[in-house]
């Protein structure tokens, strides 16, 4: 294992102990590094936004302040993050300085030239497929994305860098789940999910009770298959079920143990509730932002929320909660 390498492992190992010792400290962030957006997906909004989004020498000095303060992994998403020109100098910076460092993509942008240098700076490249073909361009509302998707994942098999897909569980694609899941064994490394929010899941795109109980069975037994190939754990698939009865307990930790940092800097506890900002990253020190009031009333903000079960946020929280021999496996996998 490089120094870096082992530098990551030591900060997550110091995260982690960190909890257990009741002094929990930010540990993962997602940095949505420009609202732009060049797809128009069918349960996302972010397209629509408007947002100012920081220059070169902010992000810098914004990932810089991440890394000091103790972050383990920073998720570069969006809006589009690969619409950023200088995303590859952004995501070099945190890694240089042994943050392990993630890409959310929708895959569209992703040529083999860029993919050679993502490679360089991503430890892990996470790209949205939410079934096949047809169902994906209407998903994501643009025609030929899944073909530009394929492309993608094509290239970035080619440069060993650790990828995956990253899928949104709903009405018109849980048909395709296990399928679609089965068929890129060999073309990626690993398979993650997560169900379509905000919960309770929107009438319109929640899939019936009894196509969620054959899907989690699906899944438990490709995770049982696959162990390594299926990312979420068993619990987190057990709980998609109840996610989609709406009898899901709430399990946050958001401005504890991760938080989000939209592209003009803010940071918030939530993206999903956009009243828990606890301060701009670039016009105050984390240190600060920590100690302050503004933390403590961004935390309550989440009062409100009834909770989710998206992987940046719950499945960390149930990893920190039940840390098994199988979790510790699959991140070593990725160190």
């Amino acid at each position: 294992m490089s120094g870096l390498r082992l530098k990551t492992a030591y900060r997550a190992l110091k995260s982690y102990l960190r909890f257990k010792l009741g002094k929990p400290r930010l540990g993962y962030v997602v940095y949505c590094c420009t609202a732009r957006c060049n797809l128009r997906c069918v349960f996302c909004g972010w397209w629509r936004r408007r947002m100012r989004e920081l220059g070169t020498e902010d992000a810098l000095k914004a990932i810089r302040r991440l890394a000091d303060f103790g972050v383990v992994a920073i998720d570069f998403s969006g809006g589009e993050p690969t619409l950023r020109k200088d995303l590859e100098a952004l995501a070099g910076e945190a890694r240089d300085r042994g943050v392990y460092t993630i890409l959310s993509t929708n895959g569209t942008l992703i040529t083999e030239d860029r993919a050679i240098r993502l490679s360089r700076v991503f430890d892990l490249v996470n790209v949205s497929l939410d079934g096949f073909e047809p169902t994906h361009d209407s998903t994501r509302g643009v025609p030929g994305t899944y073909r530009r998707v394929m492309r993608a994942l094509n290239a970035l098999k080619k440069t060993g860098v650790k990828t995956g897909i990253d899928l949104t569980i709903y009405s018109s694609n849980i048909d395709e789940v296990v399928p679609l899941f089965k068929s890129l064994i060999g073309l990626v490394d690993f398979v993650s999910f997560q169900p379509v929010m905000p919960y309770p899941a929107p009438k319109d795109l929640k899939p019936s009770l009894e196509k969620v109980s054959r899907l989690v069975e699906e899944l438990l037994e490709l995770k049982r298959e696959n162990p390594a190939y299926v990312a979420p754990t068993e619990y987190y698939i057990r709980t998609v079920e109840s996610y989609f009865r709406g009898e899901m307990a709430k399990i946050c930790d958001a401005g504890v143990l991760y938080a989000m940092v939209d592209p003009d800097g803010t940071l918030l506890a939530c993206n999903a509730v956009r009243d828990s900002v606890m301060g701009n990253i670039v016009e105050t020190s984390l240190e600060e932002i920590w100690a302050s009031e503004a933390r403590v009333k961004a935390i309550k903000a989440l009062d409100k929320c009834r909770g989710c079960l998206s992987q940046c946020t719950t499945l960390i929280s149930m990893s920190y909660r039940s840390l098994s021999s199988d979790l510790v496996r699959g991140v070593l996998k990725y160190v």
